[in-house]
């Protein structure tokens, strides 16, 4: 059987022109749509906006025929552009205001068919509770319960507009019991988002991390960072409680790395003795433990500090040089930095720290291309000659070796 080859082509040229029409169908049903929505919009607008001003003159089955008609999520995006419009009406915005916790029965009883919806569609309608500010404190509001339970669903927007409308209602007990659910689940949301979230908690985000702590057990370490990164941005009332997690050697990793951060930014005498020797044992655990502890050693301007990071300074691990080599430059005047780069004696050390320093604006060359304190620094320095400043630099094999002369160096300022 032979098949001519133009019936083919009519074939395709067919085939185009229906794909064509199709687009085209598609298109202007969704044009025609669109516009059809904007009117509904504007003529529901006018219709509420007469009700909250002129309330004894608008007929009182309008209330009643919005709420209504909310059964279909047609109606439902008609009503948020409804709200968009009316909102930018200063006359209207405080009856809004008052307006829209009336819808809270309405939502209430669309929850159980909104579950058997697409994950779309239930998605939406946690952002809608959001936007309406409809989810109660109450431990037994059916909302807020609604809103847990879509916690555990596994389309991460369906998640974030849930949780977003468990930080607007300021429940503590909600939260926590949120992430239990999640946990359960073994569902394990964006550590970012769950952080940025809890920074947007609409009530005393110190109790909230109170009561995080309080069930610490519960949540897996997944959970854990993002928790110690959210308290370490509200808190620093928690160094007593987050130290003895320096010392637990089965500790998740991600978890100690997060408890370093937070004594970067919140100081505590005997983390900066753990820090420390973190640093100078940096051989004998994974580089970023020692990374992570070198620059969390800037906010300990002590003299063993400085010992500690030229131990770092001289470690075989580029991040760790790399992020002594930060905190050095914080602690420590441009002189003294000076005659650490003269008279150490690890070349990658060296070469890290006067990197460092040149880029920094520390130090500069000279014409000879010697190094040099930078003419706006030299104020800064300290007193003495720089031949008499950390003259017995050597190099550093322990943390009994590291550096003896920087006693008396400290001493004398």
């Amino acid at each position: 059987m032979v098949i001519r080859i133009d019936y083919l082509i009519y074939v395709y040229m067919t085939l185009c022109l229906c794909m064509l029409a199709y687009n085209l169908f598609y298109l202007g049903k969704n044009k025609w749509m669109q516009r059809r929505t904007e009117k509904q919009i504007q003529n529901q607008a006018r219709r509420l906006q007469r009700l909250l001003l002129f309330p004894e003159k608008t007929a009182a089955n309008v209330d009643e025929k919005i709420k209504k008609d909310l059964k279909n999520t047609h109606h439902l995006v008609v009503l948020e552009g409804t709200v968009d419009v009316l909102e930018q009406n200063p006359l209207t915005v405080k009856p809004l205001q008052t307006w829209l916790p009336t819808l809270k029965p309405v939502f209430a009883e669309l929850i159980d068919g909104t579950m058997k919806k697409s994950v779309m569609e239930r998605s939406y309608f946690a952002y809608l509770v959001t936007r309406f500010r409809l989810c109660g404190q109450s431990r037994n509001d059916p909302i807020a319960t609604a809103m847990i339970q879509l916690t555990a669903q596994a389309s991460i927007y369906c998640r974030e507009n849930a949780l977003g409308a468990l930080y607007q209602c300021g429940s503590i007990d909600h939260i926590v019991k949120a992430y239990r659910v999640m946990g359960r689940h073994e569902i394990e949301h964006s550590r970012k988002l769950v952080t940025d979230g809890l920074l947007e908690f609409h009530g005393d985000r110190e109790q909230l991390a109170q009561a995080l702590w309080q069930n610490w057990d519960e949540f897996t370490p997944h959970y854990q960072v993002a928790f110690i990164d959210f308290i370490r941005m509200v808190s620093g009332n928690f160094r007593e409680t987050l130290f003895p997690l320096l010392s637990q050697p089965e500790l998740d990793r991600e978890v100690t790395f997060a408890v370093m951060r937070y004594f970067r930014k919140y100081p505590y005498r005997p983390a900066g003795t753990v820090l420390r020797q973190t640093v100078i044992d940096w051989e004998k655990q994974d580089w970023e433990y020692a990374a992570i502890a070198a620059a969390s050693l800037e906010s300990y301007p002590e003299m063993e500090t400085v010992k500690a990071l030229l131990v770092g300074v001289q470690s075989d691990n580029w991040y760790v040089r790399d992020n002594a080599s930060d905190s050095l430059l914080q602690l420590t005047k441009p002189l003294a930095i000076l005659e650490m780069i003269r008279q150490l004696k690890d070349s990658y050390g060296r070469d890290m720290l006067r990197y460092k320093a040149l880029s920094a604006g520390l130090l500069q060359l000279d014409e000879k291309g010697e190094l040099r304190v930078a003419e706006n620094r030299m104020a800064k320095s300290p007193r003495g000659s720089s031949n008499e400043i950390l003259s017995a630099v050597i190099e550093a094999d322990s943390s009994e070796e590291a550096l003896p002369a920087l006693q008396k160096w400290g001493n004398a300022e």
